[in-house]
């Protein structure tokens, strides 16, 4: 994983966030829009310090298009730095609309409170191409709970561990 630095995305996040309509299943309603749109800003400052050219479209089945073509990018906010045995997830209702080529997967630390300020850290964890990653997911049915964590799952939705991600590489100083 990549550690990729805030500073300056806060206010962009949140405008960002403001403007995106809150997604009908979303497990977390507007604070959704909130942890997604702060992964989006995350995500391309990761390829815009590598180098990579990408369209950033905003549309329903993916977030990015590159020369790789189509990427969706999800975002999980977390208490702890993420680990390599940490759950990378896909909710289930995302499956009919969003068929990106890949998913690029980032993590949010945050210190609790409300609103985009509250992202201290961020983190890309890696790519996987959609088709390997529903060939090695875990599906997690509502009401089944993580033992290691704690997490229970509100509705249906697709882990893969971060390990099983193809590692992003270092951003270029």
């Amino acid at each position: 994983m990549v550690e990729v630095p805030l500073d300056g995305l806060h206010r962009l996040a949140q405008a960002r966030a403001d403007a995106t309509p809150e997604l009908r299943r979303s497990m977390r309603g507007s604070e959704g829009n909130e942890v997604g749109a702060m992964g989006e800003l995350v995500a391309m400052r990761y390829l815009d310090a590598r180098g990579v050219l990408y369209l950033d479209e905003g549309k329903v089945n993916h977030d990015l298009r590159t020369g790789h073509g189509t990427m969706d990018v999800k975002t999980k906010e977390r208490t702890v730095q993420p680990r390599a045995h940490y759950d990378c997830t896909v909710p289930d209702y995302v499956g009919d609309a969003q068929k990106p080529d890949w998913y690029l997967f980032v993590s949010l630390m945050s210190d609790g409170t409300k609103g985009c300020r509250r992202f201290t850290r961020g983190w890309v964890l890696g790519t996987i191409k959609r088709e390997a990653f529903y060939a090695e997911a875990t599906e997690w049915k509502p009401g089944v709970r993580d033992v290691s964590n704690g997490w229970e799952a509100t509705i249906r939705c697709w882990n893969v561990p971060v390990s099983a991600l193809r590692a992003p590489r270092p951003l270029v100083p």
